[in-house]
């Protein structure tokens, strides 16, 4: 994210709050505990990320903010409301504030991009006219203007997607919940989809909350991320600060190359660089290497180009000889690189 997005101003009030929501599911061979005390607030306005590994419980989390899944124990509020406490009819009525979209797109497939967005619009009485003004104009800002009479399938899964996105934002929510929105989707399409939802967040001041497996999508769009492992928030805070020093298991298996541990490397010493925001035009490891006339083994790099900035991380072999180690972590430290010697790539 740009350095611009990173300073958002936020509202100081969450807008959700979980408050030691535990949840049990029954089963036939007992109970199984998906989530055990969890607490956490999203501020209005942010872009919000919950990851975990598959199981980890965050699917069944934002299923609790809107009480598609109702807790066990604890409260979630909105707005300062608690939604366990409210009637089935004053819960249908804060649902419209919250929205979500899915993996799997859930588009009607006998309606046109059209009718699909008015599907919710219809739901609450709207006039057809104004439903299909409504839906035509947020088909326009999901770039689909030029599809609104095509079928889900005649569109690809970006495409399904964006409708899916119009078609969440036609109540006019103060909440997006993406559960794993972009997984069914290549890595091109996936950028674009995000980039399309902090648009959404920038212009529209909506909450986005956005649930999934993978780093990458947290680092390019999140200001705060939440780690849920085994039904618990492991690790929370500032998308910048656990991406560049993870202090938990389940956070450093997340962070790190492929989310696991490599073999160590006797005899050899690594660096991890984080790459948070610097131009992607300045070729710090070229210059390095230059400079300390050292070279170094890459062995593993993972950093993409966000509107011109370096966003990601690199793993460097460094020399055997000391001096050119030191060579090298002083240049690192007084060009204000985030690097931290590793005994193991995981």
């Amino acid at each position: 994210m740009s350095e611009n997005e990173k300073n958002v101003t936020l509202e100081a009030d969450p807008i959700i709050s979980i408050q030691n929501v535990r949840k049990v599911f029954s089963v036939k061979s007992g109970t199984v505990t998906a989530l055990k005390d969890i607490s956490l607030d999203v501020n209005a306005g942010e872009i919000f990320g919950i990851i975990g590994l598959s199981g980890a419980g965050k699917s069944t989390l934002v299923r609790c903010m809107n009480l598609l899944e109702r807790p066990t124990e604890g409260s979630v509020l909105f707005e300062g409301k608690n939604l366990m406490d409210l009637s089935q009819a004053e819960l249908n009525a804060t649902r419209k504030s919250i929205s979500m979209i899915f993996q799997q797109f859930n588009l009607l497939m006998q309606r046109t991009a059209l009718k699909n967005v008015c599907f919710p619009l219809e739901l609450i009485g709207m006039k057809k006219k104004e439903a299909e003004a409504r839906a035509a104009e947020l088909l326009k800002l999901v770039e689909l203007e030029d599809r609104i009479n095509s079928y889900p399938s005649q569109l690809s899964g970006g495409q399904k997607q964006r409708v899916a996105i119009a078609r969440a934002l036609a109540t006019n929510p103060k909440v997006l919940l993406c559960d794993e929105a972009t997984s069914a989707l290549d890595p091109k399409t996936t950028r674009a989809i995000l980039t399309l939802l902090r648009d959404i967040n920038k212009k529209l001041g909506i909450t986005i909350i956005i649930i999934t497996h993978e780093m990458s999508v947290i680092q390019q769009i999140c200001h705060r991320v939440a780690i849920i492992d085994g039904g618990v928030i492991a690790e929370s805070g500032e998308v910048e600060k656990i991406f560049a020093n993870p202090q938990t298991e389940a956070a450093k298996k997340l962070v790190f190359p492929d989310g696991r541990k490599t073999e160590r490397v006797t005899g050899k010493r690594m660096v991890r660089i984080v790459f948070d925001g610097r131009s992607s035009f300045e070729p710090i490891v070229a210059n390095m290497v230059l400079s300390c006339q050292a070279p170094v083994n890459i062995m593993f790099a993972n950093t993409q180009d966000i509107e011109g900035q370096a966003v990601g991380q690199m793993v460097i072999q460094l020399p055997d000889d000391e001096e050119k180690v030191k060579l090298v972590m002083d240049y690192l430290k007084q060009a204000r690189v985030n690097a931290q010697e590793v005994s193991e790539i995981g």
